[in-house]
């Protein structure tokens, strides 16, 4: 029946805070300030003066040091898995920063890079614009005077051909008179040719105009053989001319050809560069965009894990503290109780050293 009130007594005794130094007077004298633990110590009092057995005081003592061992073992328990628990938290957050952080470095790199390259493709696309212009420009004179050439070309073949006409209808009207035809039959003709010639300007006409001037004066045969010879040379001349100019117009011509391919062939390649710059500029900005908003985002989620990292380090931290403020207060329990273990079991008898000890603190 006395087993309920000594418990309470010990438990009593076990929440007690003390010191080493303090005395069995000093222990009993904490206990003793509680109304019930003065109830309980004159219970213990009554039944060693009486003779009641001191080891089930002993046995309630030693379960209460068991259970103290026993609470901190499991607490220890949990402890070991808390922290296994928290160091595999840790590490993944800090593997989750750490990606963060390399995701960080990587996409500002990537912005910076980008951004340059796309201050470089602008540039390039205003010089290739630029290229373009002048390409065209070019393209433009070259072919304005190619046109012009050819024009000339036709103009003075022209001319030539209508000179050989003259040569040739002079020719025959002198092979008339040759032949004896009066020259009134051959004036209108005649008149016709002169002119003509004379409308050319041609300083190779002057001693043939000259030549028939004095024809239509006065027709004889040596005057008609000289101009026959001089009209045979001129259509020579005429000839010779128009051929070099074909020959002059067929060079420029295939020269054009050249130039003209080449200066397409450069239009074609300056137009596909610019448009693959564009193109480029386009995925340039869309890809700083990108990294700016993917910067964003890691950002956050770096903040986040810091934020979580942080939590966690502090709830560690308090259950460290928890774990080592329960530790210390078993220790403190079970030293209490091992000292009144030896206030009981100290080498003078159990009784009457409890009973002195107990007289002197009333």
């Amino acid at each position: 029946m006395r087993i309920v009130p000594v418990l309470t007594l010990i438990l009593a005794v076990a929440t007690a805070r003390v010191t080493k130094t303090e005395s069995p007077k000093e222990v009993l004298a904490q206990i003793n300030k509680d109304s019930f633990g003065n109830s309980v110590l004159s219970v213990l009092q009554l039944q060693l003066a009486t003779g009641g057995p001191v080891g089930e005081i002993q046995i309630l003592l030693n379960n209460i040091a068991s259970q103290l061992n026993g609470d901190q073992k499991k607490a220890d328990k949990v402890h070991e898995s808390d922290t296994v628990a928290f160091e595999k938290i840790i590490a993944d957050l800090e593997q989750e920063i750490a990606y963060h952080q390399s995701q960080i470095v990587a996409l500002s790199n990537l912005r910076d890079s980008t951004t340059e390259a796309l201050g470089e493709a602008e540039a390039e696309v205003r010089v290739v614009t630029s290229d373009i212009a002048n390409n065209e420009r070019s393209f433009a004179d070259e072919s304005a005077t190619r046109q012009s050439q050819h024009e000339t070309w036709v103009r003075k073949d022209a001319e030539h051909v209508d000179q050989m006409d003259a040569i040739d209808e002079a020719s025959k009207i002198v092979q008339h008179l040759q032949a004896g035809v009066a020259f009134a039959q051959l004036k209108s003709r005649f008149e016709k040719v002169q002119a003509k010639l004379m409308e050319s300007k041609h300083a190779l006409f002057k001693p043939l105009i000259n030549a028939l001037t004095q024809l239509a004066s006065k027709v004889d045969n040596k005057s008609i053989i000289k101009i026959l010879e001089l009209l045979a040379q001129i259509r020579q001349q005429l000839v010779a001319s128009r051929a070099s100019l074909l020959a002059t117009e067929e060079r420029q011509a295939a020269n054009w050809e050249v130039q003209s391919g080449h200066l397409q062939e450069e239009h074609k390649r300056l137009v596909e560069r610019k448009a693959f710059l564009e193109n480029s500029i386009v995925q340039f900005k869309v890809t700083i965009q990108e990294a700016v908003e993917d910067l964003e985002d890691q950002t956050l989620f770096l903040e986040d894990a810091e934020d979580s990292l942080a939590i966690q380090e502090r709830w560690a931290a308090e259950q460290e503290a928890q774990y080592e403020a329960q530790t210390f207060e078993r220790e403190q329990q079970l030293e209490v109780v091992e000292r009144l273990q030896e206030v009981l079991t100290s080498k003078v008898s159990a009784a009457s050293e409890f009973l002195q000890v107990r007289e002197e603190v009333f």
